[in-house]
C-alpha cells in the first residue's frame, strides 16, 4: 500500500486523492493547483512532531505517576512491561496533537499566507487526510487553526514491543529488528527512550510523512520552480538577514539543500557518473571546493569559463541541484520537483527523464514532479514501455535501470472544472500512458489553441 494525501476544499480542490508511488507525476496548465498539492505534500513530510508540546500534552493527561512507577521498577530490576507499554501507548495517542502543533507553522511558512486563505473559496473549512502504510491522520483547517479530526494509530507497534531488564537500572526494548538499550537514572533518561521509540513509530506508521528524526529537510527536498532566481539572488556569501527572513520556507530550505549537496559532491556521496550526461548536454562540467567555511559549486562552460554556481547560465542553475538531489546516495530520500524541465531543451529533457528513472530504481527515492511538458512526459512514457522489453534496453541505447515499471508510476492530470480544480488519475500500463489519456493531457496543455484557431 502506497501512502496517500487526500484533501477536501483545499486550495482550488473540492476533492483530490493523491497516491504517492515511487514516481508520481502531476500534469496540467499554469495556475491550476499543481504546486499547491505538491507543496502541501512536502509540508506534511517535513512536519515532525513537536516533542516539547508532546511532553506538555501527556503531562496534562497524568502520565507522571505512571512514568515514575516504570522508572522505580527498572531501578530495582523489576520488569514493568505492561506499564511501559501503556506509557508508550499514551504518547502514541497524543502524537497527532504534537504533529499538528508543528504543521500549522510549516503550512504558514510554506505558503506564506494565513491558513484561512488555503481553504477553497466558499467553503468554511478544509480537510487534509494522510494515509501512511499503517496509520491515518486527518486534520481540519478552520478559523486559522489546525485541529485533529481523525486518527487511526498503528497499534501493532505495541504488540511487537518487547521489554526486559537485564540488570537493575538498565532497560532493553525491542521492536522488530530495532533494539533500544539505556541505563535509566532519571525521568529524562526514560523520556529519551520514549522519543526514540516514537520516531521509529512515526516512520513505520506514516512513512514518508512526519518521519524525520532531527532535520526534516534532510529527508524530503522541495525544488521550487524559481530555482534559477533563488540561486542567483540568495546563494551569495553575504545575503542580507532581512531578506532571508522574508523568503518562503521552501526557498530557505533550497539554499540549505544546495550547501548539503555541494558537500556531498565534495565527499563523494553523489553519483556524478549518473549526473554527467545531463551536465555535458548543457555544455558544462562541475567541481566543488571548500572556501569561506562552506562547500561551493563551480561550473566550467564549454567555452572554458569557470564561474561560481550563482553566476552560471539559467538552464544550469535550474537543473544542477535537481540532478544532484536525484543522484545522491544519501538523503534526500524524497525529491519534490516543480517543473523539472524549466529552461531545458528537448534532448536535455529526455536525459533528465532517464535520471529520474535512475533515482527511482538505483537510489530507491520517491520522486514527485509537476510539469507542463508533454515532451518530458513522452520521454518518461517511453521508459515505462521499455520495462516490457528489458532485453532491448542495451540495443536501444538504454541502461536497465532506466526502465520504469508501471507499478511504480502514478500520473495525474489537473483540470479546471467550473470554479474548482479536479485531479484526474491517468491509467498507466506496461505500454505506458495510453494514447487516449495522452490526448487528454495534450488538450489541457494546449487548450488555448482552440481560441487561436477556431473550428470551421
Amino acid at each position: 500500500m502506497y501512502p496517500r494525501v487526500i484533501v477536501k476544499d483545499f486550495g482550488p480542490f473540492e476533492h483530490a486523492d493523491l497516491e504517492l508511488k515511487p514516481l508520481t507525476i502531476i500534469v496540467g496548465r499554469n495556475s491550476i493547483g499543481k504546486s499547491m498539492l505538491s507543496y502541501l505534500t512536502w509540508a506534511l513530510m517535513v512536519s515532525i512532531p513537536d516533542f516539547e508540546k508532546l511532553g506538555e500534552i501527556v503531562e496534562e493527561r497524568g502520565v507522571i505517576e505512571l512514568a515514575n512507577r516504570v522508572l522505580n521498577n527498572i531501578k530495582v530490576g523489576l520488569n514493568p512491561k505492561d506499564d511501559f507499554i501503556n506509557l508508550v501507548k499514551k504518547h502514541i495517542e497524543a502524537l497527532p496533537e504534537a504533529i499538528v502543533s508543528n504543521l500549522k507553522n510549516v503550512l504558514q511558512r510554506t505558503f506564506t499566507r494565513s491558513l484561512g486563505e488555503l481553504i477553497r473559496e466558499g467553503a468554511s473549512k478544509a480537510v487534509v487526510r494522510v494515509e501512511g502504510p499503517h496509520a491515518i491522520l486527518e486534520v481540519v483547517l478552520k478559523d486559522n487553526n489546525v485541529e485533529v479530526s481523525n486518527y487511526k494509530p498503528y497499534l501493532k507497534f505495541l504488540v511487537e514491543l518487547k521489554v526486559n531488564i537485564p540488570r537493575p537500572g538498565f532497560l532493553r526494548a525491542v521492536v522488530g529488528k530495532k533494539v533500544y538499550e539505556k541505563t535509566l537514572a532519571s525521568i529524562h533518561d526514560l523520556a529519551s527512550v520514549i522519543i526514540d521509540l516514537l520516531i521509529d513509530y512515526s516512520f513505520e506508521a506514516f512513512k514518508p510523512f512526519f518521519t524525520a528524526p532531527v532535520i526534516p529537510e534532510e529527508i524530503a527536498a522541495l525544488l521550487p520552480d524559481s530555482r534559477a532566481g533563488i540561486s542567483r539572488t540568495l546563494l551569495k556569501p553575504y545575503t542580507s538577514p532581512t531578506l532571508i527572513r522574508s523568503i518562503p520556507y521552501s526557498d530557505e530550505r533550497f539554499i540549505d539543500l544546495y550547501y548539503r549537496l555541494a558537500e556531498g559532491m565534495y565527499k563523494g556521496s553523489i553519483d556524478l557518473d549518473v549526473v554527467k550526461p545531463l551536465i555535458e548536454e548543457l555544455g558544462c562540467s562541475l567541481e566543488t571546493v571548500f572556501e569561506g567555511g562552506v562547500y561551493a559549486i563551480y561550473v566550467k562552460t564549454w567555452a572554458g569559463k569557470r564561474q561560481p554556481f550563482p553566476q552560471a547560465p539559467s538552464g544550469v542553475r535550474e537543473v544542477v541541484i535537481v540532478a544532484l538531489a536525484l543522484a545522491s546516495k544519501e538523503p534526500p530520500y524524497v525529491v519534490v520537483i516543480e517543473e523539472p524541465e524549466a529552461h531545458l531543451h528537448p534532448r536535455a529533457q529526455r536525459i533528465l527523464a532517464k535520471l529520474i528513472a535512475k533515482a527511482v530504481n538505483k537510489f530507491k527515492k520517491t520522486v514527485l514532479i509537476t510539469t507542463h511538458s508533454d515532451y518530458l512526459l513522452y520521454s518518461i512514457n517511453n521508459l515505462i514501455a521499455l520495462s516490457k522489453f528489458p532485453e532491448k534496453a542495451k540495443k536501444l541505447g538504454f541502461h536497465r535501470d532506466e526502465a520504469l515499471s508501471p507499478d511504480k508510476v502514478a500520473t495525474y492530470l489537473v483540470k479546471a472544472v467550473e470554479a474548482k480544480a479536479e485531479l484526474q488519475r491517468l491509467k498507466v500500463s506496461s505500454e505506458g500512458i495510453s494514447e487516449e489519456e495522452f490526448t487528454k493531457v495534450a488538450e489541457e496543455l494546449v487548450e488555448e489553441r482552440a481560441e487561436l484557431v477556431p473550428l470551421k
